[in-house]
């Protein structure tokens, strides 16, 4: 269940960045975004939320994750993406509550801050966190979801060093290559799991 949760969540919400959040991302002009998230409050805070509850949920597949592969690698992992959590949750917070506020060199400094802390160190940490979890599991894990394990930490990865050089173009790229192959990661996953089960 831990996985179909995570699974449709990042789904949902990564429909909700295309629809919802994308006009008020880097990548269109400041004023631009500004006049969108204004006109489109309820969406902007709407999506971040479903970012929110995909992150939570996300904690929680992993944490299934942990428990069945166990070792040191699996404990790192959960204090990992569990600081990767933290972060998430207090940007998205910040991007609802008080990034449509700001104006100017003001909005220019936080929404970098933000794009930083969110596609660098939170989507960095949960990429090391799956690291750490098919390092713990790989002996049981199937080929499938190894092979989907590279391009989906790749691409973390990529996404990770595209936010750090504010590269929004390339952030989109990556993205879009990360989301479905890692929501496809969890669904194969969460077929194994059932199969173990029963």
């Amino acid at each position: 269940n831990a996985a179909w949760l995570a699974a449709t969540t990042h789904i949902v919400a990564s429909f909700a960045m295309l629809v919802l959040l994308r006009r008020g991302l880097p990548g269109f002009p400041d004023e631009e975004r500004l006049a969108y998230i204004a006109s489109h409050r309820a969406a902007w805070i709407g999506g971040w939320m479903l970012w929110q509850v995909a992150a939570i949920l996300l904690i929680g597949f992993y944490g299934v994750l942990a428990l069945r592969f166990r070792g040191i690698a699996s404990v790192v992992a959960m204090g990992v993406a569990t600081a990767g959590l933290a972060i998430d949750f207090i940007c998205e917070t910040r991007y609802i509550g008080v990034l449509p506020e700001l104006r100017g060199a003001a909005f220019a400094a936080l929404d970098r801050e933000l794009e930083v802390l969110i596609g660098y160190a939170a989507n960095g940490l949960y990429t090391v966190a799956l690291v750490l979890l098919v390092i713990a599991g790989w002996r049981q894990l199937p080929k499938a979801a190894l092979a989907l394990a590279v391009p989906v930490v790749v691409s973390g990865f990529a996404l990770a060093a595209a936010s750090l050089a504010h590269d929004a173009r390339l952030e989109m790229i990556t993205s879009a290559i990360l989301f479905p192959l890692f929501t496809l990661l969890i669904l194969v996953v969460g077929l194994w799991l059932r199969r173990s089960e029963s």
